[in-house]
C-alpha cells in the first residue's frame, strides 16, 4: 500500500487529518483485539480451560506491570544514634526522630550523634 502525498495540505488540515486517522486507528485496534479475544476464547473453552485459566497464565507476558505490588523503598542505614539509648536510630530520612529533636532543643548538634564509619 502506498502513502497518499499529503506534501500539499496545510497545517490545519494536517491537524485534521491526524485527528481523524487517530481515531480511526484506534477503531481498528479495537476491531483487531475483538476478533483476537473471540478466537482466543473458543480455542480455551474448546480445550476445556476456563477464560481465568487463561488470563491468569496470560499475565506471564505482560510488558507493563499494572498488577504487581510497588517495591516498597528499601531500609536506609542509621546515620544518627541516641548515645543514651543505642537503639533509637535515624537514618536522616524524613522528619528527625523524636529523641534527636529534644537534643536539638537543648542546643546540641545534629552531627553529635552522626555514627563514625
Amino acid at each position: 500500500m502506498t502513502a497518499p502525498d499529503v506534501s500539499a495540505l496545510s497545517y490545519v488540515e494536517l491537524v485534521a487529518l491526524s485527528k481523524e486517522l487517530n481515531r480511526q486507528i484506534a477503531a481498528k485496534r479495537g476491531e483487531e483485539l475483538k476478533v483476537l479475544a473471540d478466537g482466543f476464547a473458543k480455542k480455551i473453552l474448546a480445550a476445556g480451560f476456563s477464560v481465568r485459566e487463561a488470563i491468569d497464565e496470560l499475565e506471564a507476558y505482560e510488558t507493563t506491570t499494572p498488577h504487581t505490588k510497588k517495591r516498597s523503598a528499601s531500609a536506609a542505614a542509621p546515620l544518627y544514634r541516641d548515645p543514651v539509648n543505642p537503639e533509637n536510630t535515624w537514618s536522616g530520612r524524613g522528619l528527625p526522630a523524636k529523641w534527636l529533636k529534644a537534643y536539638e532543643a537543648q542546643g546540641r548538634l545534629r552531627e553529635e550523634f552522626r555514627i563514625k564509619s
